[in-house]
């Protein structure tokens, strides 16, 4: 069994928690209002203490952080470790990563895009599940004709908007 710790910091989306272990992230979450909250939410990640933290590790809250503040970061550097998936949960994963900042795609464009047209609503329910938004930035994947869908983060769709608008700012600044 992997060796998985977590980490709980501040950043202009509010408090932000993760976990990962050797080969990558686990689990994400953020926009706390208060670091207790965050602190609650990261129980829920399975853990244990790492001795040494991996290489990744740093240099992923580093890139956290500007990208709360704001900044144009690829988060697509950052490792991952969801663990076994299915082969369309992996490419539906895959193709998600793959949305540049503030480039945004249809639940049906994705499904379209790994060779399963129709499937809108189950891509869509993998974004339900992604343990690590932002990295996998389920923010970017809107429904048909630009409806948003759910979003998991605590201020739901208000920070889904947030995010999309952030994005589109800073592209704009390019």
């Amino acid at each position: 069994m992997l060796t998985v710790t977590a980490n709980v910091f501040q950043t202009e989306l509010g408090w932000m928690a993760f976990a990962g272990n050797r080969h990558g992230m686990t689990h994400l979450t953020f926009g706390h209002e208060t670091e207790e909250a965050a602190l609650i939410a990261s129980e829920s990640f399975p853990m244990a203490v790492l001795n040494d933290l991996p290489a990744w590790w740093e240099p992923a809250q580093s890139q956290l952080i500007a990208y709360a503040a704001g900044e144009q970061v690829d988060l697509s550097s950052i490792p991952v470790d969801l663990g076994p998936a299915t082969e369309f949960q992996q490419l539906v994963r895959e193709r998600v990563r793959g949305l540049g900042y503030g480039e945004t795609a249809s639940y049906g464009d994705i499904a379209s895009d790994v060779g399963s047209p129709g499937a809108a609503r189950a891509v869509g329910n993998i974004m339900a599940r992604n343990p690590i938004p932002l990295v996998i930035p389920c923010h970017r994947v809107i429904g048909s004709g630009g409806r948003l869908g759910g979003f998991s983060a605590p201020s739901g769709l208000d920070m889904k908007r947030h995010l999309l608008a952030m994005e589109q700012r800073a592209e704009s600044l390019f």
